[in-house]
């Protein structure tokens, strides 16, 4: 009694995402050369929406140390009408910051149960800086990233420009997050903007230009706007750079919490995927581009796969069980079914041993050896990831599913 199914589609997914992790990206990260005289101006937009106070007040310390000069940028406290107690937490905020010589106000948006580009919308069209860049609540910006990130997009002229986000937490599980996120922005998204000139954007440590935002409609109403935004982006040519500078955001506060994030993350992916594929990009840009986006699909194809062998193998353990001979191979010539065994046999053997070294590589770039030790337990992970992936599928697209921190 077996159960086959034919692995080309998970292990042809599986190869393709191996290859951020074997080839040096072209694309790299960058810093200013030189102060510039004349820095544009820059709107700072932190969403907020059911807030704890001291992740607020986070962003605000973060945002108060920042080395740009206090007369050349703003911050706009994006909020919703109905959520009255972020309301005084960000008018406290306000004054904090007017008080230390950096103008800031309230944006408040009617959007009811629209998603939050809606909010973050509404805070472009109150925007007066040449320059949006985008925070949540719970980001730790390193001191100088206004200052670096505004003179790369003045020096080289780039229309958005991403930091690396790192999301760091106490348990175990966001030990592997922060491995992950440490991996997607210091080898994986350098190696999809190498080759196909575009990628997709996070919604923190963001910097776009205003007049690029105003002439796409700002950021599309879907779960993952920013993403989808790096899309649309791309296909109208956008110039994007990466800024050497890290915020650090904190990660979900437990399992149920990263979960809903997997859920909203790998949902609206899959939008993200059927976008990419009506667009009119190059074929090459399009292959690309497609691998961050392909994750959700090929983590629920290599879980359904696993959980269907492990319950063959528990159910011929408990005996008594007969499973009929399933096969759903293309092909089932032996010449054909000895290539796939062999295949999926170098992918174990070394691209499993690939992914691990790469991601010990990258957490030696940030000089974050004390987590090195976690990568050896990233299988568990994945399988994690993976039932998140699966039950992404079924996700509907209308509810946002804040990530509690």
């Amino acid at each position: 009694m077996s159960i086959g199914f034919d692995p080309i589609v998970s292990s042809a997914l599986f190869t393709a995402s191996l290859l951020p992790h074997a080839v040096r990206p072209k694309a790299r990260l960058e810093v200013p050369s030189r102060p510039s005289d004349n820095p544009p101006r820059v709107s700072v937009i932190v969403a907020l929406y059911q807030e704890k106070p001291e992740d607020i007040e986070m962003t605000v310390q973060s945002l108060l140390v920042q080395t740009y000069p206090r007369d050349r940028f703003e911050v706009l406290f994006a909020v919703e009408a109905h959520d009255e107690p972020v309301h005084a937490h960000a008018q406290a905020s306000i004054c904090t910051l007017r008080t230390a010589g950096i103008a800031s106000r309230l944006v408040v948006s009617h959007g009811g149960k629209r998603l939050k580009a809606y909010a973050l919308n509404r805070a472009i069209d109150e925007a007066d800086g040449e320059i949006c860049a985008f925070y949540d609540a719970s980001d730790d910006i390193e001191p100088a990233q206004l200052e670096k990130a505004a003179g790369l997009m003045q020096e080289h002229g780039y229309d958005a420009v991403q930091a690396t986000v790192l999301r760091k937490g106490r348990s175990i599980l966001s030990e592997f997050l922060f491995i992950d996120t440490a991996f997607w922005f210091r080898k994986y998204i350098p190696f999809v903007l190498g080759l196909a000139k575009g990628m997709p954007l996070s919604g923190e440590g963001l910097f776009v230009r205003r007049s690029v935002l105003n002439e796409v409609g700002g950021f599309p109403e879907v779960l993952t706007e920013d993403a989808y935004l790096g899309i649309i982006l791309t296909e109208r040519g956008t110039r994007f750079g990466l800024v050497s500078s890290v915020v650090t955001e904190k990660a979900p506060r437990n399992m149920r919490a990263h979960f809903v994030q997997r859920l909203r993350w790998n949902r609206g992916y899959i939008t993200c995927l059927g976008r990419l594929l009506r667009s009119s990009m190059p074929l090459r840009t399009k292959c690309v581009l497609a691998l961050p986006f392909l994750t959700p699909l090929s983590c629920s194809l290599a879980f359904v796969a696993w959980m269907l062998i492990l319950g063959q193998w528990v159910a011929s353990m408990l005996g008594g069980v007969a499973i009929p001979d399933i096969s759903l191979s293309a092909l089932q010539h032996p010449l054909y079914v000895q290539a796939m065994a062999t295949w999926a046999l170098l992918l174990f053997l070394v691209g499993i041993p690939l992914c691990v070294a790469s991601y010990i590589r990258t957490l030696k770039g940030l000089d974050m050896r004390k987590s090195a030790p976690f990568v050896l337990l990233l299988p568990y992970y994945w399988t994690f990831i993976g039932f998140a992936a699966t039950c992404s599928l079924f996700k509907n697209t209308t509810n946002w599913g804040k990530t509690e921190r």
